[in-house]
């Protein structure tokens, strides 16, 4: 039969909020490059038009493009910080959860003997 183990618990509370910080930090980093890559693509199309104009216009067709990749970048890598940011905190709240349940028993014990 397997004995209650309180180091368990913690461990396991441990690589949640482990869990809960590569999530974040992921969510964000693929926000990044994908509003990154999604905004120079739909600035690229738009300007390519521009391209056949000579070397001003295509300057100012990069920058554009640039601007709209950084724009885009921007936006999507908040979306998926505050998305991350969701998924972290349940995780970090079943972490406290269990914290709490292994508190409520260290209490218990001690009283009981």
């Amino acid at each position: 039969m397997t004995g209650y183990d309180p180091q368990v618990i913690q461990k396991f509370a441990d690589r949640l909020y482990r869990r809960a910080t590569v999530i974040m930090v992921a969510s964000t980093v693929f926000g990044v490059l994908f509003g990154g890559m999604g905004g120079l693509g739909v600035c690229v199309s738009a300007i390519s038009p521009f391209l056949e104009h000579g070397n001003s216009a295509a300057l100012t067709g990069l920058a554009v493009s640039l601007m709209g990749s950084l724009l885009g970048a921007m936006i999507s890598g908040l979306g998926g910080y505050i998305a991350g940011r969701e998924r972290a905190f349940r995780l970090k709240l079943q972490a406290q959860t269990v914290l709490c349940q292994l508190k409520v028993e260290e209490n218990t014990r001690r009283r009981l003997m």
